[in-house]
């Protein structure tokens, strides 16, 4: 005979279960943190490198490159382990893709505008709009640095959905083989077989087992911490090998630029600063709670978004600042932060209403 169950103890059944899914909902807001640092960041970079290729001293703008796109993948690979099945992570993936095209119609329709202000010259037509939703690119004048920004999106769309696809079939085992396989790789197209990285899969060979790393990485990793002391010692280890393949090889490594495209070996030392301070400071701060920083990462793709926007502005303001370059560039960098704020304000109220939408239809005619 079945135990009939009380009120009560179904009442504490249920309060038990909404806690359970409550616990399951909450957001790893040291990730979205991190994100929100990163994202910043990318704004500083793009106005040092960008417009302040005229101004800003090349070793400046170098070594600002130090927590850049790498920690994105990594981040997305250890937020992937919050996400409840490969169903929910597609939709997401899928959301993100719509999110992107309907941006480009957006700069599609910007640049048409400004040619009719005669700002500029830019005679697309719909068939170059058709391929920068498919992440073939052609001149964006007058958005340059939205040109020169969304070779992101290509490399993180195919890199996601592969890493994502590796991670459900691999065991931990598994996964930790594939990373050592990216690494490897990464070492032996960087000294041995260049031509390797050039077979194209949608994105260069060695773009995509350089990011997929990071991306493997970040799942791997994703309840491990480093104390001090193994702090220290990655850090002096990396920096001993940077100065030993500076040492027995013809490549510049204090160029960062240079060997991010196409990302290489020296790039992913350079890369690993972060990944390590990441998990240093994990140890302080991996329970924190919601903040600005956090917020601003959750909603890092707006940002990516509007920052190629407003780092295309500077370029029109910058002959009329003629002051010492590192006034100028934090002016520039202030400007680009204030123009950037109101491009995501604005593009997030275009695009998210149309993106619900989108997400009601599909949920009834798609998805079931």
């Amino acid at each position: 005979m079945e135990k009939s169950i009380t009120k009560d103890e179904s009442n504490k059944s249920c309060k038990y279960n909404s806690k359970f899914n409550d616990l399951n909902k909450q957001r790893n807001y040291y990730i979205d943190t991190l994100k929100g640092i990163a994202i910043i960041l990318v704004i500083c970079i793009h106005t040092a490198f960008h417009s302040g290729e005229a101004y800003v001293p090349k070793w400046i703008a170098n070594y600002t490159l130090l927590f850049e796109v790498p920690i994105f993948f990594f981040l997305s690979g250890w937020a992937f382990s919050y996400s409840k099945n490969n169903k929910s992570y597609l939709k997401s993936l899928i959301i993100t893709q719509i999110r992107y095209m309907i941006f480009m119609i957006i700069i599609f329709i910007l640049i048409k505008f400004t040619n009719y202000l005669h700002i500029s010259n830019n005679n697309i037509n719909f068939d170059a709009l058709i391929k920068w939703m498919l992440y073939d690119y052609s001149s964006m004048k007058p958005f340059l640095s939205v040109e020169y920004s969304l070779w992101f999106f290509k490399v993180y769309f195919i890199v996601s959905l592969i890493g994502s696809v590796l991670l459900k079939i691999l065991n931990k085992n598994a996964s930790k083989a594939m990373i050592l396989i990216c690494y490897i790789s990464v070492f032996i197209m960087t000294f041995a077989f260049k031509s390797l990285g050039k077979i194209n899969i949608g994105i260069e060979f060695n773009y995509l087992l350089f990011y997929l790393f990071f991306y493997m990485l970040g799942n791997l990793t994703k309840e491990r911490q480093f104390n001090l002391t193994e702090t220290i010692i990655t850090i002096t280890s990396l920096v001993v090998l940077l100065f030993l393949i500076n040492k027995i090889t013809t490549i510049n490594v204090f160029n960062i630029q240079e060997n991010k495209f196409p990302p290489n070996f020296v790039f992913l030392i350079w890369s690993s600063f972060g990944v390590v301070l990441v998990l240093y400071f994990k140890r302080f701060f991996g329970n924190c709670k919601e903040n600005v920083l956090s917020k601003i990462g959750q909603n890092s793709i707006y940002v990516y978004f509007a920052q190629g926007i407003g780092s295309s502005i500077l370029y029109y303001i910058l002959p009329y600042i003629k002051i010492e370059w590192y006034i100028k560039l934090m002016i520039m960098f202030t400007i680009n932060l204030i123009i950037t704020s109101i491009c995501i304000i604005i593009l997030k109220n275009i695009i998210e209403p149309i993106v619900q939408k989108i997400k009601v239809f599909f949920e009834k005619n798609v998805y079931n």
